[in-house]
């Protein structure tokens, strides 16, 4: 599969970007009935189909017929671990059954096989140490959710909510393994079905007409699979 049939060009995941993002924001003031339900259902169609989500879904069978994916999620709350380093929280192996949403697997952190905290310098963020965290309790995210037209999106996470006067937002990114990069996700998260060995990032940020630049220059403290430097 050509590139160019994954990833869509830049100019498209900004309109469609813009487009929902711009709806999120402005959603709790004019009300987002005002926004046909056929339109919002339709562009969700169209940006999945754009990030090349389109049907291409992956699974496992077990041996008792069930067809389960396995998936990691990551949170970075804009929040930092001590003056020098920032930290973002990684909730890797979590089985849920095929068909299930972002919103699915967050529901389901609890079913972590792993969870652990990657400590990254602020002044360079391919530099990290992973900790795990031994106690996965003690780490409580509570995650509200707004809805248009029924579908739902990210409002808050345990305390941190999206603002329109900023434009600070939660935006997800997934692991596109083709492209070998991260994409912004411009579907609602209950609609956008997630593969087996898929990588999640919900990082919240301002959004400046533009999605924040997730792992765009190649090592990351999300990504480990351009070969990031750790510590």
């Amino acid at each position: 599969m050509d590139n160019e049939n994954v990833v869509p060009p830049a100019k498209y995941i900004f309109m469609t970007a813009a487009c929902l993002i711009l709806m999120i924001s402005v959603g709790s003031a004019i009300g987002f009935h005002t926004f046909g339900q056929d339109f919002i259902q339709n562009m969700n169609k169209y940006n999945l189909a754009e990030i090349g989500r389109g049907g291409r879904l992956l699974y496992y069978e077990t041996p008792m017929g069930e067809k389960i994916a396995t998936v990691d999620i990551g949170f970075d709350l804009n929040s930092t671990y001590n003056s020098t380093h920032g930290v973002a929280y990684w909730f890797e192996g979590i089985d849920v059954i095929y068909g299930s949403t972002i919103i699915d697997v967050i529901q389901n952190l609890s079913k972590a096989k792993t969870v652990e905290m990657r400590v990254y310098q602020l002044n360079d963020t391919a530099r990290f140490e992973r900790i795990t965290v031994k106690d996965p309790g003690s780490l409580e995210f509570r995650v509200t959710y707004g809805n248009i037209s029924g579908m739902r999106y990210i409002e808050e996470i345990n305390g941190i909510k999206q603002n329109v006067s900023t434009n600070a937002q939660w935006m997800p990114y997934f692991w596109n393994p083709e492209a070998r990069s991260f994409v912004y996700i411009t579907a609602s998260l209950d609609r956008f079905v997630v593969s087996h060995k898929d990588s999640i990032i919900i990082i919240y940020d301002i959004f400046g007409g533009w999605p924040a630049d997730c792992c765009s220059g190649g090592t990351w403290e999300y990504n480990e699979y351009e070969g990031a430097l750790q510590r």
